[in-house]
């Protein structure tokens, strides 16, 4: 304890701020506080290769009122280990602002994440994240580009790719809604020479200068560029285009009503059968062109979703649902020989779940570089995304996983300002139809004239969109709107059917600077339509569920495609439709995901590792002294997650305890922050553990902080006991440890992790030091951790004693998946041993086997070990 004795109070308040400074945190990991002189680290790509040069930049600045000289120092971690040190000497005078860099060489190690850590030894600290793998595929963190138009200069490209690939470590650009027609992508009226422009589906204007600028910027900075593209889809008049209706799929046997997209504007997409080769050729081919003459790297294929009873064009049923994987191979395979460099393909699984519609031939079957799945309505909590991405990667040999998963779909979110409390001209204010907010709406919006002006407050100054909720029963209107009495656009607003139905799709988006502005909306001259308006909202994402869910997805092994290049700043996805700006990220939201793109690329190994497996959903692994636990994502708990490799134990805490309702698109409560948790973590007793790490996106700028433990044994097993400091959204605690096999592969039950049953020697013949008894009941389990060393196919041989009358039964789980039910017959007394066995493959390395008494089983057994053959 600090005493202090007849010290004046400034030097107290000195030696204490120090003091805080200096050692928060555990006692053996120095804490550092905010920076003063560190601002910002950056890394000059996206990727790097193996040896290959990395330059690290720092941005420095000076606002404490003296000169500050000293060394500028750089440490560069993987996982807990330091791999490289290195210090310059700076000069920052009172005002200076600088930017100073390090070089590094990667290590040859492939497919390594890396944290890099900067300060001054002033107590200030920044960090950065570096990616090295040849293949961008193995860890992917896909962005997107949304707009291609004239008016999108080349300086302006190169700040938005920069920006996304350095402020988040974006490695990859989904090009969205780039080309001309989905089977002619690339406009040439000459027949040869790419067109300058050309309109796209829904008559916006597409340069083809702009995407040659976004592409080149992403190469620059070491990303890949991939075009989207329809995978079985032409647009109206296709037969102009070389592409014959036989090849269809019809709604009909005799090919009258081909399958179709109508998008209400004379526009349509009509479906081809994708197993069909004369469609694999002729898209083939156009892809290619895509590759060749606009230097894309690979394609991202797209479709329309379930469709069934459906027929080609010779009346046969068709299976649409595994006839993908054809299409996919015979692309894969035409932009392999084409070029094999530039040869990526990826296929949006749609409407993502369990056991889903598509989804075994596409990640079973198919050749693509990794998985892409959109998720929609089958896949709604956090449990069905966590169970869904296990199984897509389990059905892949592990491939990458990247979720379309549109974030506060169906919620109009920001800062609202309600229309009858607004001023206005020409209207009145109405309730007679129902769906509004607030106190009421304004109708007899129908006159030029009429308006109705909010006075609205910006928080911060940036692009917002300006959300119109509105009720509209007659033609499609227009209205112009005046930012602070200036002109500003137009919006247009759509016929609903009924004027018992309020809608928030119309939208513009505008800067507005911090503080208090006026918004007008108009029916001037040019405008028609009749509305009733309802509200403006300065449309915002929910960032407590932004960083819930993505740790949610994250925890589970798969990244969210979600950051887009803006006009202005890094732009968020909200819609299916990429354009689709509506809602915008906070200030403080951008900083949070840059912390979050940041901390899944230094971890990226202990996250999304190909070689990682997976424990269940069940709380035997795990004790929180005080709190409420799940293994499901239960809402109003703490969420917990194992996983192992060969050298850890993960366990990822994500914070549910002010969780709402469990969905994880939906805006939530902050969660409860929880202090200093007491956790109690059971382990094989056969695992020596060397040290207990924790790192989170919410602490400490990612960095990992060595936690102290202890062990000890109790009816459960094996544990470490451990203090978790903090966790706000999610933690990730990483246990290094030594699993050696034991002799012969042979796993002793007494040594597992039990739950409602004990150890025993009252009978002979059993080897080891004793065996499980009492595995008698509902819920009664054991859980292994056994090390494989090749992979293939394995026997698990579990040696057990039954005299119960009848056979036992037993469900078996391997990394949380049902394997199979065991099987134990009755044996003719307690001192017989038996064996039964279940034939699994495994992969080498780390496996979770759990034998559990589910209801649907039966009898008492005892049970000896596990062999794994």
């Amino acid at each position: 304890m600090l005493k202090f004795k007849k010290l004046k109070s400034l030097t107290i308040l000195f030696f204490l701020v120090l003091v805080l400074v200096v050692y928060q945190g555990s006692s053996n990991e120095k804490v550092y506080a905010a920076s003063p002189y560190v601002n910002n680290i950056y890394t000059d790509k996206a990727r790097y290769n193996p040896n290959d040069k990395v330059t690290i930049y720092a941005d420095l600045s000076n606002t404490s009122g003296i000169s500050f000289s000293g060394a500028l120092y750089m440490e560069i971690t993987h996982n807990e280990t330091s791999v490289y040190k290195a210090s310059q000497s700076i000069t920052l005078d009172n005002g200076q602002n600088a930017t100073k860099s390090f070089q590094w060489t990667a290590p040859t190690t492939d497919f390594q994440g890396y944290m890099v850590k900067i300060y001054t030894g002033s107590g200030d600290y920044k960090t950065g994240a570096i990616d090295v793998s040849s293949n961008w595929t193995k860890f992917p963190r896909y962005g997107y580009i949304p707009s291609f138009d004239s008016s999108i200069t080349q300086s302006d490209v190169t700040k938005q790719i920069n920006t996304l690939a350095r402020d988040y470590n974006i490695n990859a650009f989904q090009f969205y809604d780039w080309m001309w027609r989905h089977e002619v992508p690339i406009k040439k009226s000459d027949g040869v020479n790419p067109d300058a422009s050309w309109t796209d589906l829904f008559n916006r204007n597409i340069s083809y200068n702009t995407i040659q600028n976004y592409i080149n910027a992403v190469h620059n900075n070491n990303g890949k560029a991939m075009a989207y593209m329809m995978s079985y889809a032409a647009r109206e008049s296709y037969t102009d285009y070389g592409v014959n209706p036989s090849w269809g799929l019809f709604q009909d046997k005799s090919h009258q009503n081909q399958l179709n997209v109508n998008f209400n504007n004379g526009k349509y997409l009509w479906l081809f059968a994708p197993s069909n080769s004369s469609w694999q050729n002729y898209i083939g081919n156009a892809y290619k062109d895509v590759i060749n003459t606009a230097g894309f790297d690979g394609i991202q294929m797209d479709q329309m979703g379930q469709r069934d009873s459906i027929y080609d064009y010779n009346g046969n049923a068709f299976n649409l649902g595994t006839s993908f994987s054809s299409l996919i191979n015979s692309v894969k395979s035409q932009l392999q020989s084409n070029n094999s460099s530039k040869s990526y393909v990826d296929f949006n699984i749609v409407d993502g779940t369990t056991n889903g519609w598509a989804l075994d031939d596409v990640s079973k079957n198919s050749n693509t570089d990794f998985n892409f799945s959109e998720i929609w309505w089958k896949s709604n909590n956090y449990n069905d995304i966590r169970n869904y991405v296990e199984q897509l990667r389990n059905n892949s040999n592990k491939k990458a996983a990247v979720l379309a998963a549109y974030m506060n779909y169906n919620e109009n979110l920001g800062p609202r300002y309600e229309a009858e409390d607004a001023s206005f001209n020409g209207v009145d204010i109405a309730t007679n139809h129902t769906g509004f907010s607030g106190s009421g709406f304004l109708q007899n919006f129908a006159q030029q004239g009429d308006y109705v002006q909010f006075t609205v407050s910006a928080n911060e100054t940036m692009n917002y969109p300006l959300v119109f909720q509105y009720g509209d029963n007659s033609d499609n209107a227009t209205r112009t709107i005046y930012i602070d009495g200036n002109k500003v656009g137009q919006v247009q607003f759509y016929p609903q059917g009924t004027w018992d139905k309020f809608v928030y799709d119309a939208y513009m988006n505008t800067t507005l600077t911090k503080g208090s502005h006026t918004i007008k909306v108009s029916y001037d001259s040019g405008d028609t339509g009749s509305i009733n308006l309802d509200s403006l909202t300065l449309g915002e994402f929910d960032e407590n569920s932004i960083r819930l869910a993505d740790a949610a997805f994250e925890a589970s092994g798969a990244t969210h495609i979600e950051l887009g290049a803006g006009l202005d700043d890094a732009i968020m996805l909200p819609h299916e439709y990429y354009p689709n700006t509506s809602k915008v990220m906070t200030g403080a939201l951008k900083n949070s995901m840059k912390q979050n793109y940041k901390f899944i690329t230094a971890y990226e190994n202990l996250l999304f590792d190909p070689s990682i497996s997976y424990g269940d959903q069940g709380n035997q692994y795990i004790n929180i002294n005080g709190e409420k636990i799940s293994g499901n994502g239960t809402n109003g708990s703490i969420w917990h997650m194992t996983r192992m490799t060969k050298d850890y134990d993960i366990l990822h805490l994500i914070n549910l305890s002010n969780e709402t309702d469990s969905q994880w698109r939906n805006s939530t409560n902050a969660p409860i922050v929880k202090n200093n948790l007491n956790v109690k973590y059971y382990v094989p007793t056969d695992a020596t553990i060397s040290n207990v790490y924790l790192a989170s996106p919410d602490l400490n700028e990612g960095t990992s902080t060595a936690l102290s433990f202890t062990t000890g044994t109790d009816s459960v097993g094996k544990y470490l006991s451990f203090t978790v400091p903090t966790l706000n959204y999610w933690d990730m605690i990483y246990i290094k440890r030594d699993l050696t096999a034991p002799a012969n592969n042979q796993y002793e039950a007494e040594n597992a992790i039990k739950t409602n049953i004990t150890t025993n020697t009252n009978h002979v013949g059993y080897t080891g030091t004793g065996f499980v008894d009492g595995f008698a009941e509902q819920g009664d389990e054991i859980t292994m951790e056994v090390n494989v060393g090749t992979a293939g196919n394995h026997t698990l041989n579990f040696r057990y004693g039954n005299n119960t009358g009848s056979e036992a039964t037993r469900h078996v789980f391997v990394d949380g998946s049902y394997v199979g039910i065991l099987h134990m017959p009755n044996l003719s007394n307690w001192d017989t041993w038996g064996n039964a066995s279940l034939n699994i493959n495994l992969s080498a390395g780390v496996h979770t086997i759990c034998m559990y008494y589910d209801a649907t089983d039966s009898s008492g057994i005892n049970l000896d070990n596990l062999t794994v053959k």
